[in-house]
């Protein structure tokens, strides 16, 4: 059983059962892959703490028997009170699963600064902190299991989202850095890096400013981005599910020795390969073919 009905948006704490199951915090968990890593969790006996800001589908969550919550990452108070929650409720946070983040894509001249600032703020400053919380209750307990969701888009960079690749590359860096820090505490933490996923996510990657061909410089450069990225989304050949990425969140979970990162995709893994084996002006060449107006 899970937190049952909910009582409101803020669910007192004696309304959440006693557990002795594992404890997951996943955030991000509304919808696409974090929705699917919940429930697979909950299925795989966790105690499952559902973070999100749709009430509607965190109302959903609850009427599945999860605890849901919601939850503002970039909220470091609200991120501070709930881990401390669940550390008195429950003993502490076994799992966390760091799912909640932004897409965004812009040719980078026009990236305003406040966009950059936020995708950073969400992507990886706000993972970072999560993962501080969780980690002195993981320290104590020398046990703990940080699952970080990144994207190959943090092994290599595709024009137009740049924005985007940052902050993935940003995660790439944080993972490596704590892995090695944190191991001798007993806790592991684990890269998930998914190619493109068929959620609405993808669509969020289709431009975050207005295509106006007429004055804009990058106007047909936007156009073909948005119509590619589009028709992406939908191959499956180079995209994948949301289940299919909760399942390997899941295997890697259970893992006695799980490996430092998981790369989800077929398509993910060639273009991994490809990066290492092209030289950089034999990869933007291909990256451009389409995107280019003048290629």
């Amino acid at each position: 059983m899970g937190c049952g009905g909910r009582t409101n948006s803020h669910m007192a704490r004696d309304s959440w059962p006693v557990s002795t199951r594992p404890v997951a915090l996943v955030t991000g968990a509304t919808a696409g892959i974090g929705e699917a890593i919940a429930r697979r969790l909950q299925s795989r006996d966790h105690e499952v703490i559902a973070t999100g800001r749709n009430e509607q589908a965190l109302d959903a969550l609850r009427a599945r028997g999860l605890c849901a919550r919601n939850l503002d990452v970039t909220d470091h108070g609200a991120v501070a009170a709930l881990v401390e929650e669940i550390d008195t409720r429950f003993g502490g946070v076994d799992v966390l699963v760091n799912n909640a983040g932004l897409g965004f894509a812009s040719p980078l001249e026009q990236a305003a600064m406040g966009d950059l600032r936020r995708i950073l703020e969400t992507n990886v400053v706000a993972m970072l902190n999560l993962c501080q919380t969780v980690l002195p209750g993981m320290r104590s307990r020398r046990a703990g299991t940080i699952v970080n969701i990144g994207s190959t888009g943090g092994r290599f960079t595709t024009p137009g989202a740049g924005a985007y690749h940052i902050s993935k590359y940003g995660v790439e860096a944080l993972s490596d850095a704590l892995r090695a820090e944190v191991e001798r505490f007993g806790v592991r933490v684990i890269l998930i890096e998914p190619t493109g996923v068929r959620t609405t996510f993808a669509q969020s990657q289709l431009g975050a400013t207005p295509i106006d061909e007429g004055d804009d410089p990058y106007g047909e450069f936007k156009r073909r981005y948005a119509e590619i990225t589009a028709e992406l989304a939908k191959t499956p050949l180079v995209s994948v599910s949301a289940d299919k990425v909760a399942r390997v969140v899941v295997r890697a979970i259970e893992a006695k020795r799980p490996r430092a990162r998981y790369v989800v995709g077929m398509s993910g893994k060639a273009s991994v390969i490809a990066h290492c084996l092209l030289t950089d002006r034999m990869w933007d060449r291909v990256l451009l073919k389409r995107l280019n107006p003048t290629s």
